[in-house]
């Protein structure tokens, strides 16, 4: 008799010991909007490893491989070990662990790649918040390549065996293409590995951005995450999401306590998760607004502070040529 029983969807979450609050908000959403049944796979880009939260199966990157890729890269590169760790077989669907779903994951899962290896937002269809694109996306905007975000990928890992990870960190040293090509599935790295990209819709992944057709948002500007600062645009919305999961013990206080001890939370993000509903939303409003604020006027003093210094060199530099023309 056959198994008429579907596969689950295959989820690997990019994340690390100091992303857990994040994570598990994450991972709430992705159990509040998905009817079917997932299979979570939390990459540790500190160790190394994958986890599977459903089995506690671990797979691991060879010793000598995470060697090679320490820190913040290793966490950047765990995602190019999904094809391997699935066995070039199926599909998986690769997140950044700072992201909040808002449709079903299915709809991603059954997107139809058209034969393709990949499916990822094109950088130039993005949506995003103003000060992500000006401090982190005109490189990829300003030119005639075709890059997209690899925070959110749709894999074939039949058709991606075209690659391991190993390969990639050897091509990257033979200089076959940067970081930036393979980190934004750009031209040198698509055409070495003949490999095609789906463009996915833009709603999969909104960067620091939401509106209604925002199936996926992205916290990605490291300088504004809401539970790092107060004064992210749409701070309130990843909020809630926060108390919910501590509501629904998708988020223990303990684990919130934690995140505080480490400093990887502010003690805010600690304060109104203790005290979750019962937490004046008016001196949230007050905390927020004046946190924008000073974030306003630093920014405006830092670039007067760029206008004076650029115009002190100027001067100086034409009162050295006035100087040196009278000699």
């Amino acid at each position: 008799m056959m198994n008429s029983t579907p596969d689950p969807i295959r989820i690997f979450i990019g994340s690390s010991p100091k992303n857990t609050i994040e994570e598990a908000v994450f991972r709430y959403t992705l159990q509040k909007y998905t009817k079917s049944a997932i299979e979570v796979h939390v990459i540790n880009g500190q160790a190394g490893t994958a986890t599977n939260l459903t089995t506690g199966e671990v797979k691991k990157l060879p010793l000598n491989l995470i060697n090679r890729i320490p820190g913040a890269t290793a966490f950047s590169l765990g995602r190019w070990a999904i094809p391997e760790w699935c066995g070039y077989r199926g599909k998986a669907i690769y997140c950044d662990s700072d992201q909040v779903l808002l449709a079903d994951l299915a709809e991603l899962w059954n997107f139809d790649l058209s034969g393709c290896a990949l499916a990822a937002v094109p950088v130039k269809q993005a949506k995003s918040a103003s000060a992500y694109i000006d401090s982190y996306l005109q490189t990829y905007l300003n030119v005639n390549d075709d890059y997209y975000l690899a925070s959110v990928m749709l894999i074939d890992c039949e058709k991606a065996a075209k690659f391991s990870l190993s390969s990639l960190i050897d091509e990257m040293d033979r200089k076959v293409f940067s970081m930036s090509d393979l980190m934004y599935l750009g031209e040198k790295f698509r055409q070495y590995l003949n490999i095609e990209v789906k463009t996915l819709p833009s709603e999969w992944n909104h960067l620091d951005y939401v509106d209604e057709t925002s199936k996926l948002v992205h916290f990605t500007n490291l300088d504004s995450q809401p539970w790092r600062f107060h004064h992210h645009p749409i701070a309130k919305f990843w909020e809630d999401l926060f108390l919910e999961a501590i509501a629904q013990n998708a988020l223990s206080q303990d684990t919130v306590k934690t995140a505080y001890a480490n400093g990887w939370i502010t003690a805010r993000m600690k304060a109104i998760a203790i005290q979750n509903q019962s937490y004046p939303e008016s001196i949230n409003q007050i905390w927020r607004r004046w946190s924008r604020i000073r974030l306003a006027i630093a920014r405006f003093v830092t670039h007067q502070i760029k206008r004076v210094r650029f115009v002190w060199s100027r001067f100086t530099a034409r009162s050295t040529s006035v100087g040196n023309a009278e000699i």
